[in-house]
């Protein structure tokens, strides 16, 4: 995750945050749950435009990102706040996420006592876009490939209405790219760990 963030313009940083990608896991576990509410509550996901939730169940990974929760004053538009679930894998049924989701995301706002929690809940809904899809065991890899598009492709629109971005040719070479890289690090480090 920390390779992706590097791609970032510095200018534009605080624009994005990420959650440990055990951070929801153990919210739903309801282990410390009040520990995860405040460490969410420093990272000030109400100033930032795009929040990447990372998600693990059932031995898979997908991506929630928070758009644009800080504007609220474009609820139930295409500019305010939505919730993209992006899963690599439909197979999976992303949708049984759904209740979880939006319990996690009625307590955080709840934790930051925000205003309009009503209003949100009633027009701000789960959505699950179509994205491409995995054929193998990659689909942490494809989690990454998600989040790097938010990052760089600047041609998704504020809206979100061009997410088909995510489709184009040439933003696919950057998958296989990062499929290397990953791919190149975990050789490094098994020949580092037989020696």
């Amino acid at each position: 995750m920390e390779d992706v963030w590097t791609c970032i313009d510095p200018e534009k940083m605080s624009d994005y945050a990420y959650f440990d990608s055990l951070w929801f896991n153990i919210y739903t576990n309801e282990n410390d749950k009040s520990n995860v509410l405040r460490w969410i509550k420093a990272k000030k996901i109400f100033t930032r435009r795009y929040v990447f939730v990372p998600i693990v169940g059932w031995g898979h990974w997908s991506v929630l990102v928070l758009c644009n929760f800080g504007e609220t004053k474009y609820l139930g538009t295409e500019k305010g706040p939505r919730m993209l679930l992006l899963d690599s894998l439909k197979t999976t049924k992303p949708t049984r996420l759904r209740a979880a989701i939006n319990r996690f995301v009625v307590d955080i706002l709840k934790n930051e006592e925000r205003e309009e929690l009503e209003q949100f809940i009633n027009e701000v809904e789960l959505e699950i876009p179509e994205v491409p899809q995995q054929s193998g065991d990659d689909c942490g890899i494809y989690v990454l490939y998600f989040i790097y598009c938010f990052l760089v492709i600047e041609e998704m629109g504020e809206d979100l209405s061009k997410l088909d971005a995510l489709f184009d040719p040439e933003e696919l070479k950057n998958l296989e790219d990062i499929r290397n890289d990953i791919h190149a690090y975990r050789e490094k480090r098994d020949a580092k760990i037989a020696e």
